[in-house]
């Protein structure tokens, strides 16, 4: 599997989690390249959990909203 690939997988893994709870995580990609990762819920855009990171870091981005949101929903 290459890196594109494991970023792939990894959000597609997240997205089947988070839907669970109505939520869901999209990445943007702006037009010099970078990405941000908006948090949905319910269908309706809610947050920009993250911006401007490289698509080599996209691994990173969605794991790290990811937590965020399930931090977000245990409180």
């Amino acid at each position: 599997m290459n890196r594109r690939n494991d970023w792939q997988y990894l959000l597609k893994i997240a997205n089947e989690d988070l839907e669970k709870k109505g939520y869901s995580l999209h990445l943007v990609e702006d037009e010099d390249g970078y990405y941000s990762c908006e948090v949905w819920k319910d269908g309706e855009f809610i947050d920009i959990y993250a911006e401007n990171y490289w698509d080599d870091e996209l691994s990173e981005l969605i794991t790290d909203a990811w937590h965020h949101v399930c931090k977000y929903l245990a409180r």
